[in-house]
């Protein structure tokens, strides 16, 4: 690499003294024949003929970057002088900013203390307002954003104007300081083990984007809340691909310099292929991509994240951070767990490292937004929402306290406490006052305070039924004699096959599969969790997974068919209506035939999801109506003009369905005279 040429790069507020150093700087490089100086308030000056007009500043960047670009390739030294109060508004020139040959930057920073730099702006014949000087000044001062070398530059001089009785002797002593200064750090940093993300702009990018797509997973608007959070960022919310809209968000939220799409979608290809995105936690070792040809050839400095062990250790930990936010050991340091947990992925922590581990929260977690500073590490320290954004949570919350509190449902008690845990640690938990957007009309009859403790309804239990149904176990349930019974219902000790949880009407229900001998299939049935009694599970007796899938899929089609969730008492007949085989079928269907009035028959028509179309045949319009029928609705009866009840509707359901299904009649009954029943 050839001797790269040395640039300067000014750093200050207004009125710290930016212009005088600048001036100093020329004469002492060499004059204005030998040395570019580049101020924006003199390009401001070129473009719209007043200094302090600041007009459009893209056309002034582009301008000073077209100069720099020049005058590097000249090969004459270039001083640039401008605030450059945000770290963005650096790496904009010293990493993002293609160059025609090798630069090795030297910044300027100015720590004039604010009182002067007002005092100084003041005099000047266009000052700037004193709001903008104290915003400016506050910028530098922000920890963890303060110019440092692994901006890019080779030495960081820090000078106070305001404290030197001769700030041209001061200039030239760091002048002459330059040059083992570098060869010093250079010499330090020589063991650093470089990759892709080595640069500080590289590295800040990945975590920009890792940090944007866990506060809006897919960088979508799901909702309005979501929306509006977008748009406060940008609006109208940029299109395109995932890498075009993060470029938009990230270059409005960070900087230009952050918004390269062609950057950000190789950041992308690499999260995606060491698990980032992934949804379960990944366990495989963090590979950085080998470094390019902008790391090889950087002359500056280097950041925490530029050595490859650094990276990959806190990377895996980050990984592990978003993706189990809050992996957590009541009574055991944080630091110590958390090696604990990653100790057997290659390039992780060492137990010893405890520090170390800390030093990199501190460092790299805290000020890229990936755990508050002083959150409670024993209350959860990630930010919790990298599957779903916070509203999408909050209506998530909604549904299961609905589900938990209404439907008594006795496996959403247990995860309705446990999600409340969470949002709370994130501070997401609504008010308990909050009015929810949605609720459920349906309430279970049961109370839950009242049912016996052995009660398949009660949580305990329910966990127990649901851990033999994921192992495709046999139970040993009772049903207690003393809760209302049908005529058919089984009576004493069941062994069943567990299949699903079912809420219907008025309360949940297990659906079951009789266990069968000697025979491939049992009969399926139905009944209210209250009812049955948790004995034991039968460890022994397992089945294949298909054979609960298959009998899950019969359980989907008999409520198809059936309307409801009572399937009668004979397999055999259960079987043939599920044969598809019309003369098997056909001893087991049974034709209910109605007539109904207007009013009755305007919500039959609508209300098409109650049965399969394909056992349904309804009334046409009469020519009087004014609706039309949906092409693919049964609309084949002839309707009588001249009857009461004009509207003919047939209904093919099982023959248990018409003869003893209390819900089926109580749907027909519930219309009253509104129906006439018909000969079936």
């Amino acid at each position: 690499m050839s001797t790269p040429l040395r640039c300067h790069l000014l750093i200050g507020p207004p009125g710290s003294g930016k212009s005088t150093l600048a001036a100093l700087l020329v004469d002492q490089l060499g004059g204005h024949g030998q040395v570019t100086l580049l101020s924006s308030d003199a390009l401001r000056a070129e473009l719209h003929g007043d200094a302090a007009v600041q007009g459009d500043w893209p056309a002034v960047e582009q301008l000073l970057h077209e100069r720099l670009q020049a005058a590097v390739a000249d090969g004459r030294p270039v001083i640039v002088d401008a605030t450059h109060a945000s770290r963005a508004w650096r790496l904009a020139i010293t990493q993002a900013l293609p160059l025609p040959a090798p630069v090795e930057w030297i910044g300027w920073w100015l720590r004039t203390p604010l009182d002067h730099c007002q005092r100084w702006n003041g005099r000047r014949p266009d000052p700037v307002p004193a709001a903008v000087v104290a915003r400016l000044h506050g910028a530098l001062q922000q920890r963890h954003r303060q110019p440092e070398r692994a901006e890019g530059f080779s030495v960081v001089v820090e000078i106070n104007p305001a404290d030197q009785p001769d700030l041209a002797k001061a200039v030239t002593r760091e002048l002459e300081r330059l040059d083992l200064r570098s060869a010093t750090a250079r010499s330090r940093e020589a063991p650093l083990q470089l990759h892709g993300y080595s640069r500080l702009l590289d590295s800040e990018r990945l975590l920009h984007l890792l940090q944007l797509l866990s506060r809006f997973p897919g960088l979508t608007a799901s909702d309005s809340q979501t929306r509006q959070q977008l748009e406060e960022i940008m609006s109208p919310l940029p299109v395109g691909s995932m890498a075009e809209r993060a470029a938009a968000l990230l270059g409005a939220l960070h900087g230009e310099c952050f918004g390269d799409g062609d950057a950000l979608e190789a950041d992308l290809e690499w999260l995606q292929s060491q698990g980032f995105l992934a949804a379960a936690p990944c366990r495989e070792s963090i590979n950085p991509p080998p470094p390019s040809p902008a790391v090889l050839e950087q002359c500056g400095g280097w950041g925490h994240l530029a050595d490859r062990r650094v990276f990959v250790r806190v990377m895996t930990l980050l990984r592990h951070w978003l993706q189990v936010p809050y992996d957590r050991q009541p009574g055991r340091p944080l630091a110590q767990h958390l090696i604990a947990q990653l100790q057997e992925i290659p390039g992780a922590y060492l137990p010893t490292e405890t520090a170390t581990l800390r030093k990199d929260i501190e460092r790299v977690l805290s000020p890229y937004g990936f755990r508050a500073r002083h959150a409670n590490v024993r209350h959860g320290y990630g930010l919790g929402v990298a599957v779903l954004p916070p509203a999408r949570l909050l209506e998530l919350h909604q549904v299961v306290e609905q589900a938990a509190e209404r439907l008594a449902d006795p496996s959403a008690q247990d995860l309705l406490e446990e999600l409340e845990e969470r949002l709370r640690w994130a501070g997401l938990l609504p008010a308990p006052d909050a009015v929810p957007l949605r609720v459920f009309a349906n309430r279970s009859i049961v109370h839950p305070e009242l049912l016996r403790p052995d009660a398949l309804a009660v949580p305990l239990q329910a966990e127990k039924l649901e851990a033999a149904m994921l192992a495709n176990q046999r139970v040993v349930l009772q049903r207690f004699s003393a809760s209302s019974r049908h005529a058919d219902s089984p009576a004493g000790e069941l062994r069943v096959w567990p299949l699903q949880l079912v809420f219907h009407n008025i309360g949940w229900y297990l659906a079951y599969e009789d266990d069968a001998i000697g025979r491939r299939e049992g009969l399926i049935r139905t009944e209210r969790l209250d009812r049955l009694g948790w004995r034991r599970v039968d460890v022994d007796l397992t089945r294949p997974v298909e054979a609960r899938q298959r009998a899950a899929q019969r359980l989907a089609q008999l409520m198809a068919i059936c309307g409801g969730i009572y399937f009668g008492d004979d397999l055999d007949g259960q079987l043939a209506v599920l044969s598809g085989d019309p003369q098997r079928r056909q001893p087991w269907m049974r034709t209910v035939r109605f007539r109904c009035t207007a009013a009755v028959f305007s919500f039959l028509r609508e209300g098409l999801q109650r049965f399969p179309l394909e056992q349904l045949r309804l009334a046409r319009p009469l020519p009087s109506d004014s609706w039309v029928p949906h092409p693919l609705a049964p609309h084949v009866l002839e309707p009588d003009p001249d009857d009461s009840h004009p509207y003919p509707v047939e209904v093919d359901v099982p023959v248990w369905t018409a003869e003893r299904d209390v819900d089926f009649r109580r749907w027909l009954g519930g219309y009253g005279e509104q129906i006439t029943l018909q000969n079936s």
